[in-house]
């Protein structure tokens, strides 16, 4: 069975020397996590009786001020430190040492401006505590009136997709577009930004007419530009899976631009699908 302590090297069991550390001249068990030596726990003992020793030395030197106000026995000392130096200031004639009065000036000022500076000191502090509670509260007000902000566009925008009569797929996506590029002013409008692509001061009705030839797959196909043979941006006669206007190289990019999940849109739009090799039968 394996010591924790042994008091020379040679004692260690073969094979597990490398487990243990030489200190003050023992050789104590180190190479377990979690295991404690005598020599640990001594070291604890010596050190509580240190300080047990310690506080009670504390205590002593301290005993004869016991239930005096330390502020009073401080003023009492700065008093007896300006009688000493008024003391010292009296020549033996009875003058006054004049050189000697600074002393006994700095005391008193000191003295009188002490309290003064312990008072700004916690004014100084209180101050700061307020200012950052202050300045927490505007973050909170910000924070609540950009949500406030954020919701009466994003409301303003699906009201007029409504009115736009989008497919109830892409409003999602409207939204979030318009986000992007709409602000509330001061006075409670909601319009576009001056943002490159995008015509500014626009109110959302008039930004959907704009997005129908920017995103026609947005709108059914009889919206946007009339039904079959429309010239709208979203009718048959510009939708590239129509057979009026049947284009791959046109889907191509169509699919490039918008991703697949709006091409299948607008290719369904009109009967057909991505990777049709001809238009739908009419």
């Amino acid at each position: 069975m394996l010591k924790t302590i042994y008091d020379t090297a040679e004692e260690i069991p073969e094979g597990y020397a490398a487990l243990y550390t030489e200190r003050n001249g023992k050789w104590e068990l180190t190479g377990v996590t979690g295991v404690k030596t005598q020599a640990d726990i001594d070291r604890v003992q010596a050190a509580l009786v240190k300080e047990r020793n310690d506080h009670k030395a504390v205590k002593t030197a301290f005993a004869p001020f016991e239930g005096l106000d330390p502020e009073v026995i401080h003023a009492q000392a700065t008093e007896l430190e300006e009688t000493k130096a008024q003391l010292a200031a009296v020549k033996k004639d009875g003058t006054i040492d004049e050189t000697k009065l600074e002393p006994i000036i700095t005391a008193r000022l000191k003295q009188i401006t002490a309290p003064m500076d312990r008072d700004r000191l916690a004014l100084e502090r209180r101050l700061e505590a307020q200012q950052k509670l202050v300045a927490e509260k505007d973050g909170e007000v910000l924070s609540l009136k950009t949500a406030i902000t954020t919701g009466n566009v994003e409301r303003a925008i699906r009201d007029a997709a409504g009115e736009a009569k989008i497919v109830s797929t892409a409003i999602s996506d409207a939204v979030l577009q318009g986000s992007r590029v709409f602000e509330a002013t001061e006075d409670g409008r909601v319009i576009t930004k001056d943002v490159p692509g995008v015509t500014p001061g626009l109110n959302p009705r008039e930004w959907f007419k704009d997005m129908q030839e920017k995103s026609p797959h947005w709108w059914p196909a009889s919206v946007g530009g009339g039904s079959k043979g429309g010239s709208g941006p979203a009718g048959r006669a510009n939708n590239p899976w129509s057979r009026e206007a049947w284009n791959l190289t046109k889907q191509g990019v169509y699919l490039k631009e918008y991703g697949e999940d709006k091409a299948k849109v607008l290719a369904e739009s009109v009967g057909s699908h991505i990777g049709a090799t001809k238009p739908a039968a009419a």
